[in-house]
């Protein structure tokens, strides 16, 4: 049962109707007819070594890595395709950007979106057996705002039970699709389960999902099989997130190199979100078949709001630097020519995205212009320092590059994923930050990076700018979410250069095609739900 969508009612009264038709994404599938058989090694079990075809293992590769299975954690890597396997949510987004209910059994609000009166189910159990009831998400919820890792949750101004299997969320606001993303993002997991783990779940962790864990290597894999004693009936699970794959492995591979190999030598099945110049070797190959779909998440260039570096106050700088990067050389550089650039740091994707934006100029690259800009700025030749993952590091000597043509002196500082994640919201440490948010809407994409509220220091670059707060929130609630709002903070943004959107890449999934497929079901995302899909040959 979808739960009710607000903020799609208020875009089709306000908005564009093309700008509902973002939403979702074209899946374009390549499935040769005649697929040949490529050779694949013998392996181990789903833990270390190289797995086959037929092993009943589905073995997927994929770049973004946890080294911990803490629910009490930040956004990073939370549309990770694993994730649902972990932790099962109230709700959960499908591919048509449709918020459905799944540990929730219903919910109800009375006064426009401030206060939810919320029921579960009543026969939640986890993999260890303990019940579920509402003292449990009481819990968690409040748990999360302690550890203010997640910006969505410092609007909850309280959390009450209410009975056994309910309970009340009163909001500070009733932002467009707030709720939504709070149902998704509350994870259902036993209070007691928890304070049991020895680590806080970090390598050992009980689940309320369909699937268990049953291996987990900090950075290196994690691997599920379905319980037998999941306490839903599969008619009333929603469909992708339905357990139809026994037993999946994620080996986590940051390389794309490396991603490929993997690939070819059958250490996995199946590679998720495949980088563009690494995918493109394999489209044509009646060996391996193919899942392409735009992006939701597309690369953004964030500056510093920290007054100590020195792109924060300069807006000059900054624009001089927006205006010397070639998007459609990235596009080639790092995508293969398989992206499209971006005019506005969310991608077309988010609802309430304005396709007027598509025609208008963005920083049109121009190294002249770009000079011109920097010779206006108050630079001195500093060395700014570039902060990105270890697997981006490529984009980012591609910029580096574009910038040291005119003459801006640049360093790279490319980390872990553990190592990123314990630094990226501190401005200080960086002057530049390379990046992808995820949000379905416009509106609460802003709210996680650019709210000069939402974190202790600041928006998430140690910014304070309180105009921009102004403007974003006059976006969240339902009446102020219009075409004139949205478009105020579009050009604030866009003018001041406090962000720049690069490109939106496609997103690749290639498996081998002797896997077979018999039915597809997609997530989110937009590539295919491992656990929901039916391989006749995992």
């Amino acid at each position: 049962m979808k739960l009710r969508k607000a903020l799609s009612i208020v875009l089709a009264v306000l908005m564009l109707v093309s700008v509902l038709a973002a939403c979702g994404g074209e899946k374009t599938p390549n499935t040769p007819d005649t697929p040949n058989t490529p050779s694949t090694p013998d392996g181990g079990n789903g833990g270390g070594g190289a797995e086959k075809t037929g092993d009943g293992v589905l073995t997927v590769g994929y770049a973004t890595v946890i080294d911990s299975m803490t629910p009490f954690r930040s956004n990073t890597g939370q549309d990770a395709p694993y994730m649902t396997l972990l932790f099962e949510s109230l709700a959960v987004l499908n591919d048509q950007s449709e918020y459905v209910k799944w540990a929730a059994k219903d919910y109800t609000t009375s006064d426009g979106g401030f206060t939810y009166d919320v029921e579960i189910y009543d026969n939640i159990t986890d993999s260890a057996g303990n019940h579920i009831t509402a003292d449990d998400i009481v819990w968690f919820l409040e748990e999360t705002i302690k550890a203010a890792l997640k910006p969505d949750f410092s609007k909850i101004e309280s959390v009450t039970k209410t009975g056994d299997y309910t309970f009340q969320v009163k909001l500070s606001s009733n932002m467009v699709g707030l709720f939504d993303s709070l149902m998704k993002h509350t994870f259902v997991i036993s209070k007691a389960a928890y304070e049991a783990s020895k680590d806080g779940f970090a390598t050992e962790c009980v689940t309320t999902s369909a699937y268990k864990v049953t291996g987990f290597e900090a950075s290196s894999y994690i691997t599920f099989e379905k319980r037998d004693d999941y306490w839903q009936d599969e008619s009333l699970v929603p469909e992708c997130v339905a357990a139809k794959t026994p037993k999946i492995t994620f080996r986590f591979i940051t390389e794309a190199s490396q991603m490929g190999t993997a690939l070819e030598t059958g250490t996995v099945d199946m590679v998720i979100d495949m980088p563009s110049a690494t995918a493109v070797q394999y489209l044509d190959n009646s060996a391996y078949s193919s899942w392409e779909s735009p992006n939701m998440q597309g690369w953004t260039l964030f500056f510093s709001g920290a007054d100590s570096r020195p792109v924060a106050n300069d807006v000059k700088l900054r624009q001089a630097i927006c205006t010397a990067i070639d998007p459609q050389g990235l596009i080639t550089a790092i995508a293969s020519g398989h992206g499209s650039p971006m005019y506005d740091v969310c991608p077309p994707t988010a609802i309430g995205y304005n396709p007027k934006w598509d025609s208008e100029d963005y920083y049109n690259y121009d190294e002249d212009a770009a000079k011109a800009l920097l010779a206006e700025s108050d630079y001195a030749g500093q060395e700014l320092e570039i902060l990105c993952g270890s697997s981006n590091q490529r984009m980012a000597e591609v910029i580096q590059g574009y910038l040291g043509a005119i003459g801006i002196n640049v360093k790279l500082n490319a980390l872990d994923m553990a190592q990123l994640t314990a630094i990226r919201l501190d401005g200080t440490k960086y002057d530049m930050f390379i990046n992808t948010i995820g949000a379905t809407t416009l509106a609460n994409h802003w709210s996680i990076r650019y709210d000069p509220n939402a974190y202790a220091t600041g928006d998430g670059t140690s910014r304070h700018d309180y105009t921009l707060g102004e403007m974003l929130y006059k976006t969240w609630t339902v009446d102020g979410y219009t075409e004139e709002n949205i478009d105020e903070v579009h050009y604030y943004i866009k003018d001041n250069a406090i962000a720049y959107g690069l490109f939106n890449p496609q997103r690749f999934t290639i498996w081998r095609s002797d896997l077979g497929i018999e039915n597809t079901v997609y997530d989110y995302a937009g590539w295919p739900s491992v656990a929901a899909t039916t391989f006749t040959n995992a």
